[in-house]
């Protein structure tokens, strides 16, 4: 009887378990611009999300830069990409390796500077956002509190990147 117990026991943790990692394996990141991010930071915390961005060879997987917009965006953050396995405790996912992470990956190790253009799909964690010149913390992320000691004010933690696009930068 208590083997039969124990053994129902360790199938539902199993199986309670495989269910946590097939919800997030499958869960459809939401396409935002990095605009709606530095608006509605907290809208997006914690979620999964698909954004367009660009960064520069040399910065590892850095900054993201703001295309060109069509109209200013009152907020600002700085958003920084990195890999899952750099995420204390581990997000939960694992990076596909595909053909496009392998030229985001060859674009970042460039012995030359060049600008990187993809589309980065990840969970979205905010610390702070900027608004009229003061750095706001985000505050509906669960209760938590940002580090102090951090420097940036958002990140994604990749899952996947999509459409890398690279072009050469001129030398100054």
């Amino acid at each position: 009887m208590n083997t039969l117990v124990l053994a129902s026991s360790c199938c539902l943790l199993l199986l309670t378990g495989i269910g946590v990692c097939w919800s997030v394996e499958s869960e459809k990141p939401e396409e935002v611009t990095l605009c709606d991010l530095y608006q509605h930071p907290e809208q997006y915390a914690g979620k999964m999300i698909k954004v367009r961005g660009g960064s520069v060879s040399g910065l590892e997987i850095e900054d993201l830069l703001h295309d060109t917009p069509s109209k200013p965006c009152p907020a600002y953050m700085t958003i920084v990409v990195v890999f899952p396995h750099q995420v204390e405790p581990a997000p939960g996912f694992q990076l596909v390796q595909d053909e496009a992470q392998k030229k985001l990956a060859e674009a970042l190790r460039s012995s030359v500077a060049i600008k990187i253009e993809a589309t980065y799909a990840g969970r979205f964690d905010a610390a702070y956002v900027w608004r009229e010149q003061k750095r706001i913390p985000v505050s509906a992320q669960e209760g938590k509190h940002p580090a102090q000691k951090q420097d940036w004010d958002g990140r994604i933690v990749l899952r996947q990147v999509f459409d890398v696009w690279t072009y050469a930068l001129p030398r100054k």
